[in-house]
């Protein structure tokens, strides 16, 4: 039987929740042994929708404790029918409403647990999407940029431009930032906080640079995950160059 091969169109409908039952069932067998597939699908889910049904929810009340187990659980599970997870973690929303557990092996369910956990656990470094090579490749760049560009600033790095969108401190008072990493095929929004000297990604959320079919925004995901830790205003232009000052 030849592989069968779905086009960007599918795959974001898929993740809209708008594709007819058939094609939904067809692609989430491929998905169970194609990773490849699953990466493409990743970067094409809806952040609204994520941020609706995932994180609002965390954000406006306490985590339940059961909640917390039933997720851990979840993970388990999974763990036990699938190999280890690869480095970079793909996370994708699940679909919008309950089906009939159907008898196929969803392995690639199990990012979606990984990430539920990693919220409300509060562990940090919650990622949707990947990082580029270049973008890794530039991590020094990036974090001397972070270190003393202002916001609202531009900086280029080959064929990268890093913004910076704004300085804060979050709860405990950690100094954060946010910024925006163009590439020429995707965009990548990142909240990164500085411990010890070194600036630690918090939040990383990667879209593609789409033609046509454009992706929701992923700031409204990224703007849930501030008010999740407590982030203060950002600072002043006096306030941010003396918090940078070595």
């Amino acid at each position: 039987m030849s592989k069968q091969e779905f086009d960007d169109e599918t795959l974001m409908a898929f993740a809209d929740g708008e594709l007819d039952e058939a094609q939904s069932l067809a692609l989430e067998e491929a998905l169970a042994d194609d990773e490849a597939l699953a990466e493409r699908l990743a970067v094409f889910f809806d952040s609204r929708r994520l941020v609706g049904d995932t994180l609002k929810p965390l954000i406006d009340e306490p985590v339940p404790e059961a909640l917390t187990v039933a997720v851990q659980r979840m993970v388990q599970e999974a763990g036990q029918k699938s190999a280890p997870p690869q480095d970079n973690v793909v996370s994708f929303p699940a679909r919008p409403h309950p089906e009939p557990v159907r008898p196929v092996a969803r392995s690639w369910m199990m990012p979606i647990a990984a990430s539920l956990v990693a919220v409300i656990t509060g562990v940090v470094g919650f990622t949707l999407g990947r990082m580029g090579p270049s973008a890794t490749d530039s991590g020094a760049e990036i974090a001397a940029a972070l270190d003393r560009e202002a916001s609202g600033r531009d900086v280029t790095f080959g064929t990268s431009v890093l913004h910076v969108v704004a300085t804060f401190r979050d709860e405990r008072g950690e100094l954060c930032r946010e910024y925006r990493l163009t590439q020429p095929a995707s965009n990548t929004q990142t909240v990164a906080c500085r411990q010890d000297g070194a600036w630690t990604t918090r939040l990383a959320l990667t879209t593609p640079q789409a033609e046509g079919y454009v992706p929701a925004s992923a700031q409204e995901t990224v703007d849930a995950y501030l008010a999740s830790i407590q982030a203060g205003a950002p600072l002043s232009a006096e306030e941010e160059r003396k918090a940078l000052s070595p």
